[in-house]
């Protein structure tokens, strides 16, 4: 997704003539082979997943085009591929939360872990908590990739 996009709930559908436009257009079914791509082979679409999945239930036409976009961006990629190599073998860990709060005052965190430069872990989810502030998120985002590192018995990272 561009940055600049800004989905909302005040997008989603509200008259007659926007329920007969969007009738035929597959938003869910979209949205479970974009699932598929972001768990199996594609985590960098990950937060757009995360954004586009909140309307599930009601989408707009500004909904339909982000997940276009997304389709869009798979295709021009569809070359590329991690690769593993050239760094030490050491696992590098990284975590951030998103500057602008949804609409629910929830941030959405995430964290990734790599090695060799590859992806090898990553999660993307909206924080169960309200945060005051920007710091907060930052703490919470950490914490639960730190939690993670620790279930699975990492010891030096």
């Amino acid at each position: 997704m561009e940055p600049s996009t800004k989905l909302h709930s005040g997008q989603s559908l509200s008259t007659g003539a926007e329920y007969t436009a969007m009738r035929h257009i597959p938003y869910c079914e979209a949205i479970g082979s974009l699932m598929y791509a972001s768990l199996a082979t594609h985590p960098n679409i990950s937060y757009a997943m995360t954004t586009v999945s909140c309307f599930l239930n009601n989408p707009g036409m500004p909904h339909w085009e982000a997940v276009r976009r997304i389709y869009c961006y798979l295709l021009r990629t569809k070359d590329l591929r991690l690769m593993y190599g050239g760094a030490p073998s050491v696992l590098v860990g990284y975590a951030d939360t998103d500057g602008s709060m949804a609409e629910d005052r929830k941030a959405i965190s995430g964290y990734a872990f790599l090695i060799d430069g590859g992806a090898v872990l990553w999660s993307s989810k909206k924080q169960e908590i309200v945060s005051l502030t920007m710091t907060e998120s930052e703490y919470v985002a950490a914490m639960h990739a730190v939690e993670t590192v620790l279930s699975l018995g990492v010891q030096d990272w």
